[in-house]
């Protein structure tokens, strides 16, 4: 039987923030992607320490809906 990929997304989204981040990182890791495109030391450091935040349960998440909210609000 093929597993139903509605399943396994709702399931996912049931899961941790940094879990789900987790998997979407080892999920993208496998996709057959051409990296040419070049990204400064400066966001590579950031990227790195922006994954750890999440890693050690230190970042703060938004959800979309909230950062959406939240960016029109601050520019009414």
């Amino acid at each position: 039987m093929d597993p139903d990929p509605k399943r396994i997304i709702d399931e996912a989204m049931q899961l941790h923030p940094s879990i789900r981040a987790f998997i979407a990182e080892v999920l993208l890791d496998t996709l057959d992607v051409e990296e040419n495109f070049l990204v400064s030391s400066s966001w590579q450091e950031e990227i790195q320490k922006r994954c750890a935040a999440i890693d050690t349960g230190t970042a703060r998440l938004v959800d979309n809906e909230s950062a959406f909210r939240n960016l029109r609000n601050s520019l009414a």
